[in-house]
């Protein structure tokens, strides 16, 4: 599964981006729409590079999906914890965004994702995930109704005409650690499909 991410910006390093991250699926916004915008599924990355811009954007209202990219030291903005300046060189860029994807919250109901580690945030109990259980259960959180045949080929790298229990044993596995912190999170099949339903 490509990682998605939503690029706002209003500067010419689009082509240098798309060569930057050919391995994620990218789409690119314009700054002025940022506000608007809301994805979860997706990692959303702001570039600024000039003053204008800084005024385009209410950084409060920004989520936890959102890291914000500046060429410009931004003070007084209160959002050091969202703004990192743009290293040189700026092959380090690719870095600092993957680390930002790799301790990104997924969040569900009364579950979080970050690193592989499944809370109830209702009763703060925890396991760790594997990282294809922690695959399988984002990709049915951003989907909410998957396919079995989309995880076995995309996730699991298994081909649809190869005939294995696979996805059911990590299936099984999931569902134990869910009930292990007791969410009211459950993954359904229906036949092909997967939905995850409260």
């Amino acid at each position: 599964m490509k990682n998605k991410i939503n690029i706002f910006l209003n500067t010419k390093i689009k082509l240098f981006l798309i060569d930057l991250f050919s391995d994620y699926e990218l789409s690119f916004i314009d700054l002025n729409e940022v506000q608007n915008f809301y994805d979860n599924t997706a990692t959303n990355i702001i570039f600024i590079n000039d003053k204008e811009s800084t005024k385009l954007i209410d950084y409060k209202k920004l989520n936890d999906n959102f890291l914000i990219l500046s060429t410009l030291n931004i003070k007084n903005l209160n959002i050091s914890n969202k703004l990192i300046k743009i290293p040189k060189p700026i092959n380090n860029l690719k870095t600092i965004i993957e680390n930002f994807i790799e301790n990104k919250k997924i969040k569900f109901h009364d579950i979080t994702i970050v690193n592989e580690k499944l809370t109830n945030i209702n009763s703060n109990s925890f396991c760790y995930l594997t990282k294809l259980e922690s695959e399988i259960l984002t990709y049915l959180i951003i989907e909410k109704e998957g396919t079995k045949k989309y995880i076995q080929e995309n996730i699991l790298n298994i081909k649809s005409t190869i005939q294995t229990n696979s996805l059911d044993s990590h299936l099984t596995r999931i569902r134990k650690k869910m009930y292990k912190i007791k969410t009211s999170v459950k993954i359904q099949s229906k036949s092909e499909k997967l939905l995850i339903v409260i």
